[in-house]
């Protein structure tokens, strides 16, 4: 069985070693008062003022609503456009990655353990929908029930199988929904699931990814319409509106991308490790790299007005653009911290998610 080894960024991975060595140094008292292990799927998220400082790995705004979440089922939430924040209700205590909405109250979030969390009170309490070892015995009815219908079908079933056999799950790594009923959560291997019903059923479509050497899908978004996916090698899918078949668009890159931003006249910007950046006029026939002020991984970016883009990188550096990608300026800030996500808010600040949780700067 193939074991998961790419799929954290690096900011991801120094979080998780940081958490390392604090456990290393604790002291043996201290660990012999530790509870017995309880699988963090069935644990709630502690509550603790400690949260609202702790490492957050994505950002959401809508109005004035932001929705964080982060390491150990924690996901906060402020009404006030960043000015004060509160601890939600979590059933779980995994490490959450992403987060999205369909409006202001109806909220979706994932994470490690194949988890898909919902929340329809604006975020402040949270019940599950899916998690991994339910996501694997869908796959397993599903592609058993449909051997002569499904190409490949039989190789399908083997992958669930063993995921079921040894106990194991994916993570989800991204949730985009385009409406109040109808999403999708994607993951690493080819993982990929949509809902219909705005997470009540899920049903996999591993089967329609156009994924075959099965490389880790890190983002989905959308836009007017469209849906497209980023995940290894450079690749970028889109959602063909006929066939329902994800169709693969080759960009003129080999790395790992980690998220993309549509535009409603077609625009396309995807981003990923070591500060790379490319642009689409015409929905990813053509791509045009721009060169960044820096070689971080890119976490995020933000079209916002006429032409102008927001850069967000791991490092902590932010730039500016006011001509669509083709000059950048950094942005003034006031504190820094390594980022792993961002939101614009109404009020024309950025909400950004890091190492110390969510910070808002003026632009």
């Amino acid at each position: 069985m193939k074991q998961i080894v790419r799929f954290f960024p690096n900011a991801l991975k120094r979080t998780y070693c940081g958490l390392c060595v604090a456990l290393l140094s604790a002291s043996p008292a201290s660990m012999l008062l530790a509870h017995a292990f309880e699988a963090p799927l069935n644990v709630a998220a502690e509550h603790s003022p400690r949260m609202l400082t702790s490492p957050m790995l994505a950002v959401a705004s809508t109005g004035s609503r932001l929705v964080a979440v982060g390491l150990r089922g924690s996901i906060i939430v402020s009404n006030d456009q960043g000015k004060t924040w509160v601890q939600a209700q979590v059933p779980v205590s995994i490490d959450l990655v992403a987060v999205t909405f369909a409006s202001a109250q109806s909220w979706w979030a994932v994470g490690h353990g194949g988890i898909v969390l919902h929340s329809s009170d604006g975020g402040m309490t949270w019940e599950k929908q899916l998690d991994g070892l339910q996501a694997s015995k869908l796959a397993i009815d599903f592609y058993t029930r449909n051997p002569e219908q499904i190409a490949d079908a039989d190789a399908f079933l083997t992958n669930e199988n063993k995921l079921a056999v040894e106990e194991e799950t994916q993570p989800f790594l991204d949730v985009y929904f385009a409406d109040e009923q109808h999403g999708y959560v994607v993951g690493t291997f080819n993982r990929i699931f949509s809902t219909r019903d705005g997470g009540k059923t899920w049903a996999p479509l591993m089967h329609r990814s156009g994924n075959p050497q099965e490389w880790h899908f890190y983002s989905v978004s959308g836009n007017n319409g469209q849906v497209y996916l980023t995940g290894e090698q450079g690749r970028v899918w889109r959602l063909d509106q006929t066939s329902q078949e994800f169709v693969a668009i080759n960009t003129p890159y080999n790395g790992t991308l980690f998220g993309i931003t549509a535009q409603t006249n077609g625009q396309l910007y995807a981003y990923g490790m070591r500060g790379s950046f490319f642009h689409s006029s015409d929905q990813g026939q053509n791509w045009q790299r721009s060169t960044l002020p820096f070689t971080s991984n890119v976490m995020r970016v933000i079209a916002s007005g006429n032409k102008r883009l927001l850069v967000v990188a791991q490092s902590g550096e932010i730039v500016q653009s006011q001509d669509d990608g083709q000059t950048f300026s950094p942005v003034p800030l006031a504190n820094s911290m390594p980022y792993f996500g961002a939101a614009l808010l109404d009020t024309g600040h950025l909400a950004l998610a890091g190492a110390s949780g969510v910070r808002i700067e003026a632009l």
